[in-house]
This record gives structure tokens, sequence and C-alpha cells, in this order.
């Protein structure tokens, strides 16, 4: 098959496909060249209070168990750089429910008109149920659902459940609709971290198709049984139909071999959270580039980039032409952009681009190459300038192309 068959192939068996943004982020990396930071949550806590408790490990504990991972907690573990006054924008408390001994609370969020960012907890009635939600197998080290430094990795999801005296063990199959906007979710990505006290908090990383001031949504979550494996396969009918339940993961051969196995047609219990979001006030500024820039080697033009500065970060897309496939062909279909400082004495690629800002759905490319093509991603706040250095390069052998400025004026 020819690489851009296969890459057809990917894209379309792909396109549906939802993945924590640590699993995006970490294959973007590799993809685009970058290094992956290694993540660790920074917990601070002030001299003043650290000698305070000193000597009260109790009063520490209980604080540790209500302090649930936030929403920039989660969006700190990536290699992302946020504004100072990060925390004036995040929504709290913003909506709960309870069904059938399945709890889920929107505890934070972050809309900006186009992207949003939330946590939700959940939690199962029960004496010690396991959680566990999104692309999460009960062969993965127990370490990635905890996440908090308490597990070595040597340990299984599994092993973690028969050992450690849970009674129950739930797949959290979650979904997010939008309401009367029905179809304007473009793409969203989700994570995970298990709690001290068995809450599973989720976050979600969602990019609708266009900027709406308000929007209307519905979170919805199954609470989906592991039960003994019986040697036969269950027919997955998507929990009748709900569209929660077709994010389960389909493990037949992992649960076979486990002895235990999903229960999809039986969800213990089901719960809907909708709740009203507006987006953050800032004074919205938008740029654009003043002239199409033509990059000869790669066979492309660029008619267009357009910078939106937004709460936390600078949005980027970047529309262009593909003038002569013939020299296009030498990108491999693996044609990006980067931004990067001209004066920068740094050595290695990477260390020369810009800031980038706190989204990880970045997105590149279109299947129709007679068509516009669009790149489309975010820069820090920090990186606001009249004119911009960009380089094109291909993604697959990190080959760099020419360089051209691209000169910025306020959109009419």
């Amino acid at each position: 098959m020819k690489n851009d068959q296969v890459t057809n192939a990917m894209r379309e068996a792909m396109h549906s496909v939802h993945v924590s943004p640590r699993l995006r982020a970490r294959t973007l990396y590799a993809m685009r060249g970058k290094q992956e930071r290694s993540y660790q949550m920074k917990r601070k806590i002030s001299v003043v209070m650290a000698c305070a408790l000193i000597g009260v490990m109790l009063v520490t504990v209980a604080l540790a168990v209500a302090n649930h991972t936030g929403v920039l907690d989660f969006i700190n573990m990536y290699d992302v750089t946020l504004p100072e006054n990060a925390t004036d924008y995040v929504q709290t408390d913003v909506a709960s429910a309870e069904s059938d001994g399945l709890h889920a609370a929107v505890r934070e969020a972050i809309y900006d008109g186009r992207r949003l960012r939330m946590v939700v907890d959940l939690r199962m009635d029960g004496e010690k149920p396991l959680l566990t939600a999104m692309d999460c197998s009960l062969n993965d080290p127990f370490a990635w659902l905890r996440r908090d430094g308490s597990e070595d990795g040597s340990r299984t999801v599994l092993d973690a459940y028969r050992a450690d005296g849970y009674t129950d063990l739930y797949y959290l199959a979650t979904s997010i609709s939008d309401g009367p906007e029905e179809g304007t979710i473009d793409s969203y990505s989700g994570d995970y971290m298990l709690q001290e006290d068995g809450a599973l908090t989720c976050y979600y990383e969602i990019c609708f198709a266009e900027d709406l001031p308000q929007r209307s949504l519905t979170f919805s979550a199954q609470a989906l049984p592991y039960v003994e494996a019986d040697g036969e396969t269950q027919p997955d009918s998507g929990a009748n139909g709900d569209s929660a339940a077709d994010n389960a993961p389909d493990n037949a051969a992992v649960e076979e071999e486990i002895g235990m196995q999903l229960d999809r047609d039986h969800p213990r219990a089901k719960v809907d959270v909708s709740f009203d979001l507006a987006a953050t006030e800032i004074t919205e500024e938008r740029y654009v580039s003043d002239a199409p820039v033509e990059y000869e080697s790669v066979g492309v033009r660029v008619d267009r980039v357009t910078m939106t500065v937004k709460a936390l970060e600078i949005d980027y897309v970047i529309s262009y032409t593909i003038t002569d496939l013939d020299k296009y062909a030498v990108t491999d279909e693996g044609l990006w952009f980067e931004f990067i400082d001209p004066n920068s004495t740094e050595t290695d690629y990477y260390a020369q681009r810009l800031k980038a800002g706190s989204s990880n759905l970045d997105a590149a490319g279109n299947a129709d190459l007679t068509q516009v093509q669009e790149q489309s991603g975010t820069l820090a706040l920090s990186e606001k300038a009249d004119t911009y250095t960009m380089r094109a390069y291909e993604c697959w052998n990190k080959q760099r192309f020419e360089t051209h400025e691209i000169h910025m004026v306020k959109a009419e």
C-alpha cells in the first residue's frame, strides 16, 4: 500500500477516535519532533501553613482528600504555558446530579467561546468501588489511574482491585452532547485521575466548530460493571443505544485473558448533568496576515494566518493552498508549520519554537488536497507579536524547509 493510501486510511479510521490529551500529546510530540515533558503534580504550600501543620498529619491527610485535582492541574501536566491570572477564568460548582447511586459533579470549567475545559467528579455508592474510565484497561499499570506518586507501576489495575479490598469494579462510560446546538462539537479528548477518597476525576477538553458566547451542554455517564468472564463474548449493543456506552473499550481478547469482562448491556446506573456555560468575558482581539506567502520548496501558498487572543492563549489558524502537487509530495502529506524565534541560538529545532498555549487539540491538513488546507493550534499569550517567523517542515523525518516572516494586522 502506498504512503498516501496508508495516510488516508489512518485518517478515516481515527476520525472519531477520542483519546486522552496525555496520549494525544505524546503522539504529537513524537510526530512533530517535540520532547515530551515528564509530569509531576505540583502542590504548593506556604511556609506559614507548613509550620502550622507540622505534627498534625491527620489534618494534612484530610485536606489532601478534599483537594481534588482541578482543571488547571490537568492543563499543567502538559508542555504548555498559562497566564498568571488563569485562575480568574475558572468557573466552579457548575452543576451536579445523582441517579441510582451514581454521582456526577461538574466541579470546574473554563470556557472561552470556542474551547471548553472541565473536570467532573464521579462517585459510585458502595462499600469500596474501584472506578475506571476512558482508555483505561485492567491490564494498565494502576499508577496510570492514580498518577499521584503512590504507585511504582509494578501492579495493574486488576491487581489493585483484587488485592486492596475493593468490593466492586466499574468502567464509567461518559459522553458530552451539545443540546440545541447538536453537531457543533468539532473534537474532544479526555483524561482522568483516581482520587484518594475513591472519586474518579475526569478532565475533558472540547473544541467547538464555532464561537458562541453561551452554550447548553449535557454530561452523561453510565456505570458499566465488570463481571467474571463466562467464556462467551457479549454483544456490544451500546448499552441500549446510549452514546455514553459507545465510549466503553472493546477489549474482548484482554477480558478473556484476565477473566473479567464488561457487562455492557446492564449498566448499574446512569446519570445526566445538564448545564449552561457563558464564555469568559474578555476583550477578544483578532489579527490576520497582510499578504499571501509562497513556500516554493513544498509547493504551498499560505493564504492567511489568523491569530485570535483568548482567555488562556492565542488561537491560530494557518490556511494554505497546495499549488504544486509534485513539490508537495516531498512532505508525504505530513506538512506542518512552526512559529520560531528568529534570534534563537538553540541548535535543536524544537527549542527554537515559540511557547505553546494550553490546548492539546492541534490539527492539520485536509484529506482532499484540492481544497484549502488548515493547521490550527495555540500560542502562549506572551507570544503576541506584530510579526511571526514561520517555518515549514514535514513531521515524519523532521525535514525543515524555508522560513518566512508573516506580518499581522488587526482584523476589521
